[in-house]
């Protein structure tokens, strides 16, 4: 169901989606609760924890996992072997920093041909709308619940926002202060590598040529 947007305008779109339009409580068939914070939240109220995840697509060969990081978290902090579709739904630009929201990190960009290149994909998995979605990012809240609300608008309604993400929350104080040990994939044990599968994992064209 592919439509001749942009990704950029999508996310802009979805980001300023006011709280009629985002649902404040998990449906009552969700497996968790929603988030507290309504940012957080997705219009499709499902809600899901990584040990529900887990069992979901291991039990369910239509539930699909798609982790929306990008290539270097895969490969320096980990990924799940379970996921079927690793699309980044945002790239950074290593030109220069974040001059938007003035962070100490490079520019983020939206990936314009994220829709297009998630629907490829999950069509050579013979999925389609009513396929089981599980959006995985790095906590769940600035990459998988904006991509679950773009899904929404192209029809998508069975996506799981994974709570947590793969690294979970941050600790708030101690000594550990800032550290992701907070629930997410990884800290609750959930089945995970850093060994990159090229059968799986997206590439990035950078125009060079190695000899």
């Amino acid at each position: 169901m592919k439509l001749n947007k942009t990704l950029a305008g999508l996310l802009l779109s979805a980001g300023m989606m006011t709280s009629a339009s985002v649902m404040a409580n998990a449906l009552p068939h969700s497996p968790s609760l929603a988030p507290e914070r309504e940012s957080h939240q997705i219009p499709q109220g499902l809600y899901i924890s990584p040990e529900q995840a887990y069992e979901m697509v291991k039990s369910d060969d239509n539930a699909i996992l798609v982790d929306v990081r990008t290539p270097e978290e895969w490969m320096f902090v980990g990924y799940s072997p379970l996921a079927k579709i690793m699309l980044p739904s945002v790239m950074f630009d290593y030109s220069q920093m974040d001059t938007v929201q003035n962070m100490p990190r490079y520019m983020p960009a939206p990936n314009p041909n994220w829709i297009a290149d998630f629907e490829d994909r999950l069509a050579d998995l013979d999925g389609n709308e009513e396929t089981k979605l599980i959006i995985m990012c790095r906590s769940a809240s600035e990459r998988a619940a904006p991509m679950a609300r773009i899904l929404d608008q192209y029809g998508y309604k069975n996506v799981y926002l994974l709570l947590g993400g793969f690294e979970g929350g941050t600790v708030r104080e101690g000594e550990k202060k800032g550290f992701r040990l907070v629930n997410g994939w990884k800290n609750s044990g959930m089945p995970w590598t850093y060994d990159i599968d090229p059968d799986v994992v997206y590439f990035k064209k950078y125009g060079v040529t190695y000899e």
